[in-house]
């Protein structure tokens, strides 16, 4: 019994002493402080020997990150993984392509202290790449996992599932513009961007932080402060984070949005590595390939207005959304909350895509409203969350134009 009094008593103390629980993979670092060049000499960082400068065979660079699929037992028996965005490799809105031949090499250990030892690989290939709804590619290293961890690069793993609450992050990555050219650490949280962002080329699923990002930041990996999980992947650098504000920013939407960074989870990717092979036709992957093509982009607006008509009544905006898609049919919804795209219920029967238009009502109820949109093969497939991981997004927010309507009819 006196033994078991002093292990209940040890155990408390360890659940009480910060000093014992989980390492602070930021070291104290305060959130939105400048970031910081990291010194590996000692070999302290090596966990983040694997996230990579991604060079490009335009001249320019990205940051990449090197996944961890290994199987259950431990063990590394497939190629090599990079995650990065989808932006760096082939950009254009709407548009997600697998199998894509790509003329780049990624940079391991990419510490400015030692660069000697500093690794630089081939990019096979592409394996996909998506604007559709994200910004995420995976590329496969001419290399396996096995030889890289030999080498001494470590892979970072997957966050398993997303979760909507702010949580405290990191981010490393491999920016240019430094003397110091390697890898830098920012601390920050991160958060849920919302539906509605009056910010050009992010969509409705976005998170958002205020890292100290730079250009070369884009898919460098967002990851949990303590569990050092990928949580995210950065794709858009804020414009004017580091510049003063705008004595009216605080009433633009467009001037707030402008101030974030922007990233997109990857943890649905999750069910694309099977037995460390990442597979297309996975149950709960297919990430097919998808050409959506806007065909008005100067039509499309950020902000709509109920307004009302010389009989009082209320009329409400409409999407006006023209476009084209490869895939001989579509299917779509509204909703507000831009998640509940890649939920299956209340989506339309399948329409044919020849000069396929939307233009029905947006509202009633002012706010943030999302267009989810989805190609299918057929006028009865069925949506497999392969298609709903391949859902195109779009959205406005609807506002009552000043001075048509009574205030009461604005709520």
């Amino acid at each position: 019994m006196k033994y078991l009094k002093l292990f209940c008593f040890a155990a408390l103390v360890v659940l009480a002493n910060p000093a014992v629980q989980a390492r602070d993979l930021g070291e104290g670092a305060v959130n939105d402080s400048p970031s910081r060049a990291l010194r590996n000499s000692d070999n302290f960082y090596e966990i983040w020997s694997g996230v990579g400068r991604l060079s490009l065979q335009s001249g320019e660079t990205c940051s990449a990150v090197l996944l961890d699929t290994r199987n259950r037992q431990g063990r590394a028996t497939g190629p090599a993984y990079l995650l990065t965005s989808g932006h760096c490799v082939f950009f254009r809105y709407g548009s997600a392509r697998t199998d894509l031949p790509l003329n780049a090499s990624v940079t391991f250990h990419y510490f400015h202290d030692v660069p000697q030892r500093k690794r630089q690989y081939p990019i096979r290939i592409a394996l996909w790449s998506s604007l559709v709804g994200t910004d995420l590619a995976v590329l496969e290293i001419d290399a396996t996992l096995a030889s890289l961890i030999q080498a001494g690069v470590n892979p970072l793993k997957l966050a398993s599932h997303l979760t909507y609450e702010n949580q405290d992050v990191l981010n490393v990555g491999a920016p240019g513009g430094f003397t110091e050219a390697g890898l830098r650490l920012s601390a920050c949280a991160e958060r849920i961007a919302g539906t509605f962002i009056d910010h050009p080329g992010v969509f409705p699923l976005a998170m958002k932080n205020s890292c100290d990002l730079h250009a070369g930041s884009s898919g460098s990996p967002m990851l949990n402060r303590l569990t050092n999980e990928i949580t995210g992947i950065v794709s858009k650098v804020a414009i004017s984070r580091n510049h003063p504000a705008q004595s009216d920013c605080e009433h633009s939407t467009s001037c707030q949005a402008a101030r974030f960074n922007y990233s997109y989870s990857a943890s649905f990717l999750y069910a694309c590595f099977i037995d460390g092979v990442f597979t297309l036709a996975a149950p709960n992957c297919s990430l097919e390939p998808v050409e959506l093509t806007v065909t008005e982009p100067w039509k499309l607006k950020s902000h709509v207005y109920k307004t009302q008509n010389a009989n009082g009544q209320v009329v409400l905006p409409k999407w006006d959304f023209r476009f084209s898609l490869k895939a001989p049919f579509y299917r779509y919804k509204m909703v507000r909350n831009a998640r509940d795209c890649q939920v299956p219920t209340f989506y339309s029967p399948a329409i044919s895509t020849e000069n396929a238009y939307i233009n029905s009502e947006i509202g009633p109820q002012s706010g943030a409203y999302a267009l989810c949109i989805i190609g299918v093969a057929s006028a009865d497939s069925k949506l497999t969350r392969g298609a709903l991981n391949n859902v195109f997004t779009s959205a406005v927010n609807m506002s009552t134009t000043p001075g048509t309507l009574p205030e009461m009819a604005s709520q």
